[in-house]
């Protein structure tokens, strides 16, 4: 894939977290009773926080989301990739 290509906007890769993340990582997650590893995508600082830690497990390997429960799509995590690796920055 390109390196260069078009800033990904926070608010694409939020979206995709919101999406396929969220449902377990969450402080109120909607399909398990709590957060794996207690890791929480609610806010964009969490998100930025663990950026490279998404990366390593979401783009990288992809073994998360775990057995692809919620569908993340290569694009999305080529997306994510393309995000963390221009800063992952929020704003």
């Amino acid at each position: 894939g390109s390196t260069g290509g078009t800033a990904v906007p926070f608010t694409r890769a939020q979206a995709i977290v919101q999406e396929r993340c969220v449902p377990c990582h969450s402080a109120h997650p909607t399909r398990v009773n709590s957060a794996p590893m207690g890791l929480v995508f609610d806010t964009p600082k969490q998100i930025a926080a663990q950026a490279r830690l998404i990366e390593q497990v979401a783009v990288n390997t992809k073994v998360m989301p775990l057995g692809n429960q919620t569908g993340m799509t290569q694009a999305e995590r080529d997306t994510l990739g393309a995000w963390i690796r221009q800063g992952a920055k929020t704003r």
